[in-house]
Formats: C-alpha cells, structure tokens, sequence
C-alpha cells in the first residue's frame, strides 16, 4: 500500500535566506493552537499591509494532481493537521509514505506517545514504512535538522511520479498557512480526482481582510500625523 501525504505548506514559499528584507515579516511562531490557527494571522496580516505589501499567498497548486496516477479504489482523506496523516483509517496496511512538504516530520524534538504534526512520520517508520519527502523548490533542506529516521529526502523537480498511489492524505496545516489562502486550499481539494473523506470538521476560517485594511489605513494615517507633528515647523 502506497500513500501519498501532501501538506499545503508545500505550496506557501517562505523567505529562505535571513538576509532577505521580507524575511522578519515571516519570522512566526507555530503552534497547532486555536491562536495560532486564527487570531495570530490578524497581526501577520497587518505586519505586510501596514507596509503597503501585499499578502502572501499559495502558489503552483494548479495541476499539482496531474502528476500522480491513482489506484482503484483509491481515496483522499484530509484535515487540518498533518498529525492525522496516521489516522487508523489513512496508516491500515501503508508500507511506503511520499511526503509532499517543506519539511519532513520526521521528528524535531523529544517524541512523544502519540503522533504530532512534526513527528507523525517516525510511528510510520515504527510500523516499517519506507519514507520519502519532497521539498519544493523554494525550500532550503539543509535548513532543516536531520531526522530522527531514516527518510530519504531531496527537492522536487517536478514531473509525474511513477507508479500508483493506493491512498492520499491531504492537510491544511493553518499553523503555517495563512486563512486567506483557504480559498485557494478548498479549490485544490476539489481539483484532486478521488472521493473525499474529512477526518475532522474543516471549513474557511473568518477573517475580515477589508477590516484589517482598514485598520492600517487608519494606522499608516495616525504615524503620518504623529510624523508630521513631529517636524520643526
């Protein structure tokens, strides 16, 4: 049994060199938290707009499903953490992981006894999985610390796969990927070929992107003032 996990972090490029000026703008703290899914986004947000940026979005997802051939019968679970790409119904029978991701899961820190979003790969590796991980192409691997197992890794050159994928997980990861990008995960959920099977409720998180604009029009209007009071006259 093959699987073939994607994470759509894969799809949202971060800044890899420190000395890119855009890179404290991504310098965020990730948590699987109710925070750090939602709320923390609001200030991540208004960091770029406050600037005049524009917001960060996913990128190269389309036809991203074109490059895989599926068995018969073949399903797509999906949720918002990767953690439950070892879900009992996604592991059953799975001797070969293919991880799409920009990173490898293959444990960070101490493991625990259950599997997590950074360490789930490892209880593959327990059960005498191969495991594979490709990066994308904007993604530095040697940033990444070794694995605790045995994974074979490389950057994705793009292209079709070869053989058949038996079974597919697919997660949001919205600790890493922001909830104005939820449009473009949804449309790419339904772009895959496969029937479609939530593992846990999953919707478009609320947040008030024009409300935000607002607010840093406002702000950028208050510094202006307080700029212009500022100045010898």
């Amino acid at each position: 049994m093959r699987l073939l996990v994607v994470d759509f972090d894969y799809f949202f490029p971060v800044p890899q060199d420190p000395k890119d000026p855009l890179a404290p703008l991504f310098a965020w703290a990730h948590f699987e938290t109710p925070y750090y899914l939602l709320e923390a986004w609001e200030e991540r947000a208004l960091a770029f707009l406050l600037r005049g940026l524009p917001l960060p979005g996913a990128q190269g997802w389309r036809g991203f499903w074109e490059r895989f051939a599926f068995a018969k019968g073949a399903v797509l679970y999906y949720a918002d953490s990767n953690a439950l790409a070892f879900h009992p119904e996604v592991r059953q029978g799975v001797e070969e992981v293919v991880l799409f991701d920009a990173h490898h899961d293959a444990g960070y820190h101490p493991l625990g006894e259950v599997p997590a979003c950074d360490d789930w790969m490892v209880f593959y590796h327990r059960l005498g999985a191969r495991l594979r991980v490709y990066y994308p192409s904007w993604r530095d691997p040697s940033l990444e610390p070794e694995p605790k197992v045995p994974v074979a890794r490389e950057v994705d050159s793009g292209g079709k796969l070869p053989g058949e994928f038996h079974r597919v997980f697919l997660c949001r990861s919205g600790a890493w990927v922001p909830p104005w990008a939820d449009p473009d995960f949804f449309a790419f959920l339904e772009e895959a070929p496969l029937p479609r099977v939530a593992l846990e409720p999953l919707g478009p998180r609320p947040l008030d992107l024009e409300a935000l604009r607002r607010r840093a029009g406002e702000e950028a209007l208050g510094l202006f003032i307080m700029e212009s009071l500022r100045r010898p006259s």
